[in-house]
């Protein structure tokens, strides 16, 4: 800055006239332009700057649009159609009422669990060699567990099944979301593997439940054999007690007085 004042200052001064007379030159002005111009220089050199980052970032941008694709493709995914055909299966756990619907008694007989317990028949003979017809009222309740059992039994197979598929299917998605060569192929990998997992947990909470209804079912059953217990004991209690009023009413004994049967007689001396 000194080297340009003073070739400012030289060059004015040869300018200047030559009859012996000085120029007046304002220094603090031209020094504050001076200042002006390299302050400007400076808020330019910044702009351009910053105009450079930004087209870098839009450059970046572009090329993230690139790298994420079409978010649309989800269908074509790896895994992504085991998946909905599991959403879609039906499950296999029953509620109460609908077990309740086929729970007649009858269902019970002939069953042996697979070979495990003898047959309760139909029919049973009499002492004259007739057949008898069970009633089966009589049955209901252990038929009631045996559909039960039965449901769980059949959930849990169906759980299994399903089971074994959607882990089959998170672990191609394992591996496709490890090769993906795109940003966006890779988190929509990883939505499907999270769906996955989500759908591994409902499937299997889905035998837990089933396990729990079978629970409760002979829970119920216990309470109201105890109930019944109870009703048949209070019942024999006031039979028993009726009958002994009956008993004591009817025999009820006639007391006399023995000194009427009593003949005095006299002393003898």
């Amino acid at each position: 800055m000194k080297k340009l004042m003073a070739v400012l200052f030289l060059s004015t001064a040869s300018a200047a006239p030559s009859f012996g007379q000085w120029a007046v030159f304002d220094f603090a002005n031209l020094t504050q332009s001076i200042t002006n111009y390299l302050a400007l220089t400076q808020q330019i050199s910044n702009q351009a700057t910053q105009i450079s980052n930004q087209m870098q970032q839009i450059r970046q941008f572009e090329s993230q649009l690139q790298r994420m694709g079409d978010m649309a493709s989800f269908r074509n995914l790896v895994g992504f159609a085991q998946f909905r055909a599991d959403l879609n299966s039906p499950t296999q756990a029953k509620t109460w009422a609908d077990n309740l619907v086929r729970v007649d008694g009858r269902g019970l007989f002939g069953d042996t669990r697979g070979g495990v317990y003898a047959p309760v028949t139909p029919q049973f003979p009499d002492f004259n060699g007739a057949s008898v017809e069970r009633d089966p009222q009589v049955f209901k309740e252990s038929h009631d567990m045996a559909v039960s059992v039965d449901d769980f039994k059949a959930v849990q197979r169906d759980v299994y099944t399903r089971r074994e598929n959607l882990n089959r299917a998170i672990a191609s998605t394992s591996d496709a979301m490890q090769a993906a060569s795109t940003e966006a192929e890779q988190q929509k990998l990883q939505s499907v593997l999270n769906a996955q997992y989500g759908q591994l947990a409902a499937v299997n909470a889905e035998v837990a439940l089933s396990a729990a209804q079978v629970q409760v079912k002979a829970a119920e059953a216990t309470a109201m054999n105890n109930a019944q217990t109870e009703a048949d004991a209070q019942a024999r209690r006031q039979l028993t007690q009726q009958e002994a009023n009956k008993i004591s009413n009817t025999f009820k004994p006639s007391y006399e007085c023995l000194l009427q049967f009593v003949t005095e007689r006299p002393l003898s001396r």
